[in-house]
């Protein structure tokens, strides 16, 4: 009787053991790995600048890059222009239903000068870089970005020889200030 139930007790073992091995090969797959660095600092929620990016800084940081004259909309961005050149201009938008920075990454093999970068922590792409021209992407949030474009035409000025230095430096002022107003 001791050898039956031995046998019963191993059969049940086995039957669990490969009903085990069985639930481990037809479970889900796991999701696809994601690509771009994720938002270490806090997410920055910049969702109402979407429709109105022009609020993205006030006056008084906007002087320290010599603009004195509200911004223009030409949908999705705003545009700055300093008031000692016509030869500069700062251009930002937020866009939140592109799937964020993730996307770009996915997308890369397609983005001109595809250059992964990081500002104020927060990881970024540089892109449709060109002579007195850069594009800064920055992953605000895992569903929104912050776009910001330096066109610097007049090769005297620094802007003109490193485009998205600038471009950086702008996109680090929106972040830092709209960082610091989130509750």
């Amino acid at each position: 009787m001791r050898a039956a139930a031995a046998v019963s007790i191993n059969a049940v073992s086995i039957i669990a053991v490969l009903l085990g091995v069985l639930t481990a090969c037809t479970s889900a797959p796991a999701g696809p790995q994601r690509l771009s660095p994720p938002i270490a600092a806090d997410p920055i929620d910049l969702t109402s600048f979407a429709a109105a990016p022009c609020g993205l800084l006030p006056a008084q940081q906007l002087a320290h890059y010599f603009v004195t004259a509200p911004g223009v909309v030409h949908p999705p961005a705003c545009v700055w222009t300093p008031s000692d050149t016509q030869a500069l201009t700062y251009q930002a938008a937020v866009h939140v239903t592109s799937g964020g920075l993730e996307n770009l990454y996915q997308h890369r093999a397609t983005i001109a000068g595809f250059d992964p970068t990081d500002v104020h922590s927060y990881p970024g792409i540089h892109r449709d870089t060109g002579t007195g021209r850069c594009t800064v992407d920055v992953g605000v949030a895992n569903d929104t970005i912050l776009a910001v474009t330096v066109d610097a035409t007049d090769p005297q000025l620094s802007a003109h020889a490193d485009p998205c230095g600038e471009a950086d430096r702008f996109a680090g002022t929106v972040i830092g200030y709209q960082g610091h107003r989130a509750p």
